[in-house]
């Protein structure tokens, strides 16, 4: 890591992306599963490593987006708390998804399995496995709806200084 305490989050996001690109059920639901290159097919075309919403809407897509914040802990300033932001988010043509016979909405499908993936495993490596905490109704636009999930987690506040 970087000798910036802020490098982390260039390294959380890496983790966070790469723990989407290895999930083979979101692979799926974003119709990615004949790709020879998910990542390269995944990354900035339909995942983003920040909150992104389409201006110009030319085709129905869905989207995985995230965002993350660190606050200090103001209990206690060895720790940090770090908040993991997901903007999922469908055109409203596609939010419909079928599955086994049985029609969801494609983003609680998403929602279902970014809690799998982050409530039950450290994916960031910190020591332990990210909280959702909420989990409320996403609309950007009028043609886009979706969900948006808050995870929080502690960290130690200066990595280096404290044995990271």
């Amino acid at each position: 890591m970087g000798k910036s305490r802020s490098y982390e989050i260039i390294e959380y996001r890496r983790k966070i992306c790469d723990a989407i690109i290895d999930s083979s059920k979101l692979i799926q639901l974003l119709g990615k599963e004949n790709s020879d290159d998910p990542e390269s097919d995944m990354l900035f075309h339909c995942v983003y490593p920040h909150e992104f919403v389409p201006e110009t809407i030319d085709e129905t897509k869905r989207y995985i987006n995230f965002e993350i914040s660190a606050t200090i802990d103001p209990r206690n300033n060895v720790y940090k708390d770090l908040a993991v932001y997901f903007f999922i988010l469908s055109h409203k043509d596609v939010i419909r998804y079928s599955e086994h016979g049985t029609d969801y909405l494609w983003y609680d499908k998403v929602v279902c399995e970014l809690d799998n993936i982050f409530s039950e495993h450290d994916v960031l490596g910190i020591g332990g496995t990210l909280q959702l905490v909420s989990n409320t109704p996403y609309s950007p636009q009028h043609k886009f709806k979706g969900r948006l999930l808050k995870f929080i987690v502690k960290d130690f506040n200066n990595g280096l200084r404290y044995g990271k």
